[in-house]
């Protein structure tokens, strides 16, 4: 668990909690927004910035289907980002552009000044709602799977991560309504984010 989640956790319950770990796990998940089918995941150990698992996460991704649009979360925010999803994969990104001191000037790169002049639209004009989608999909692993790992070291918790992305899929796959649904179109519309989970 973050100091965050110590430091919330303390304020709900009114009260000071003892203890902080300075280690977690956490992951990068790449879902479907329609289906909630998770395409790919980064398994790590935070605290730790987001960007460094873009790559890894979208190349298995893509290796497996073929992605049209990427909504990530503030954390993946960069201009090295936008070229590899746009330049190299050939995948529209949206990122907010928050990263960085903030300022009332534009961002002097390509694609994050776009995404400044992007996140200004009113929100009705923006599909970046589907974003949240990923949130769904953490909920449903912790509500389904539990929210704690049971496994202590981080090779242990990278492989009980990995096992319970695969378990929410055939999860999925399982609900005979979504199955009968789904055609053979490729996904159009995915996100990244990253998650944490309790040690």
């Amino acid at each position: 668990m973050s100091h965050y989640f110590i430091r919330r956790r303390g304020q709900a319950h009114k009260r000071r909690l003892d203890g902080t770990y300075r280690h977690f796990p956490k992951c990068s998940l790449l879902i479907d927004c329609a289906s909630h089918f998770i395409l790919a995941v980064e398994p790590g150990r935070g605290p730790a910035p987001d960007q460094p698992c873009v790559i890894p996460t979208l190349l298995a991704g893509c290796a497996r289907q073929r992605i049209d649009t990427l909504f990530a979360d503030a954390g993946h925010d960069g201009e090295w980002v936008h070229k590899f999803c746009r330049d190299e994969l050939d995948v529209r990104s949206f990122i907010p552009p928050t990263i960085g001191r903030p300022t009332q000037k534009p961002p002097t790169t390509r694609y994050r000044r776009a995404m400044r002049a992007y996140f200004r639209r009113d929100p009705k004009r923006r599909r970046y709602g589907q974003r949240w989608q990923v949130e769904t999909v953490v909920s449903m692993i912790k509500r389904r799977l539990g929210e704690v790992l049971g496994a202590r070291s981080q090779r242990r918790q990278n492989r009980a991560i990995m096992l319970r992305a695969i378990v929410h899929n055939i999860l999925i796959l399982f609900d005979r309504q979504l199955f009968y649904r789904a055609d053979s179109s490729p996904f159009s519309f995915v996100l990244l984010s990253s998650a944490t989970a309790s040690g």
